[in-house]
């Protein structure tokens, strides 16, 4: 449910004037798209005008929306301070976004008959590791891509055996710690039964599935999907030409956040870096438009199905959480780490959806995503097209 009290200040900042103004409308396809009489126009304009408003010095947003056959992004502020501006191929982490990659991995195995959806863990784990369970269930590869497996948020071991550090928290902790980790885990509830959102779980089906290819999660995901939709600017890792439009993230209090970096044990649950070029590839490709090869577009297919349903909380796909917005079925995600704020989300019956990007961890990144697909959708259903 998007705020009354968001929803008057976008308003407000409309009727002051604002609109276009110190907002650059960086990329325009399609029919309509940068006509400024438009009322979606104005209003997204507005929305990312205001974001911007509430974030410290040095800091930048970039917004891309896609409505059918039309895009068009958005962006406001810098790189860091001094710094260029931010533009669509400026890369950013997009932390637990990279969730939806790791569940869609998840989907192609399942998709080319690699792995079963309810195999259980174990069996993609060395035997030396106990895993555990509750009541006689096992943990299975479906429940860790719908965080019903009844794991922690977090590794009970984690930050309590390497040399942790709080500014880059992942950076040091191992696969070896991953599985002692795991093996001095204490379920929270018998899997299947409840959903808990979960790092732990989803950084150890990136493992498991990696494993399983005999690969990298790095690997998996670039020969898997990046490199299959032409996302030249999503690595872990950055290439010299992405990682020179690398921003620095910030804290809300506007001071300069450094980097995180993940090992293989929970790189699945954070690690991706990306531009808005590349994300609104990504966006493209679940709504059907990104001409992806045909198993991976099958595989995408299979991601948005329901495994899991929270009562009255709304459905989980394959990664992506599910609501009603309006009377519409819309597939999300955000992401946040240290000194980044993200969000997609999308309705694939209207053919639209949104990303934000932000280089500065501070709450309205999501509010704003549902703000901007509301008007998306709304704009549609006002043209006649719902």
């Amino acid at each position: 449910m998007i705020s009354s009290s968001f929803r008057y200040r976008s308003v407000l900042i409309l009727a002051a004037g604002l609109l276009l103004l110190g907002c650059d409308l960086l990329e325009s396809e399609g029919a309509g798209q940068g006509d400024p009489t438009r009322g979606d126009t104005t209003t997204v304009a507005s929305l990312v005008q205001e974001r911007h408003n509430e974030q410290p010095a040095g800091t930048g947003v970039v917004v891309s929306i896609v409505d059918g056959s039309d895009q068009q992004t958005l962006a406001r502020g810098v790189t860091r301070a001094e710094g260029d501006s931010v533009d669509t191929h400026t890369v950013f982490e997009i932390g637990s976004i990279t969730k939806t990659f790791t569940a869609l991995a998840l989907a192609d195995r399942v998709e080319q008959g690699a792995v079963r959806l309810g195999a259980p863990v174990a069996a993609s784990l060395p035997d030396s590791v106990d895993v555990p369970g509750r009541d006689g269930t096992s943990i299975t590869l479906k429940q860790l891509v719908t965080h019903t497996a009844g794991m922690p948020r977090l590794p009970p071991n984690f930050g309590k055996e390497s040399e942790f550090e709080s500014t880059d928290p992942y950076a040091a902790y191992s696969v070896p710690e991953l599985y002692r980790g795991l093996e001095g885990t204490t379920l929270l509830h018998p899997p299947g039964t409840a959903y808990q959102y979960s790092n732990f779980g989803v950084g150890l089906l990136g493992h498991l599935l990696a494993r399983r290819s005999d690969t990298t999660y790095r690997a998996l995901i670039r020969d898997r999907i990046s490199a299959r939709l032409g996302m030249e600017d999503t690595w872990v890792e950055l290439p010299e030409g992405p990682n020179q439009r690398l921003a620095t993230g910030h804290r809300p209090n506007g001071s300069a956040m450094p980097h995180w970096h993940w090992r293989e044990s929970m790189a699945g649950a954070g690690v991706l870096r990306s531009s808005a070029r590349d994300m609104v590839t990504y966006l493209k490709a679940q709504l059907g438009q990104a001409g992806a090869p045909s198993p991976l577009r099958r595989a995408i297919e299979r991601s948005h199905t329901t495994l899991y349903d929270r009562e009255g909380e709304g459905p989980i796909a394959y990664g992506w959480h599910v609501r009603e917005q309006n009377g519409h079925t819309v597939f999300w995600h955000n992401g946040e780490t240290g000194g980044f704020k993200s969000f997609i989300g999308f309705n694939p019956e209207q053919n639209a959806g949104v990303v934000v990007l932000s280089n500065v961890a501070q709450g309205g990144s999501t509010e704003m995503g549902f703000a901007l697909l509301d008007t998306v959708l709304t704009s549609k259903e006002e043209d006649g097209q719902g």
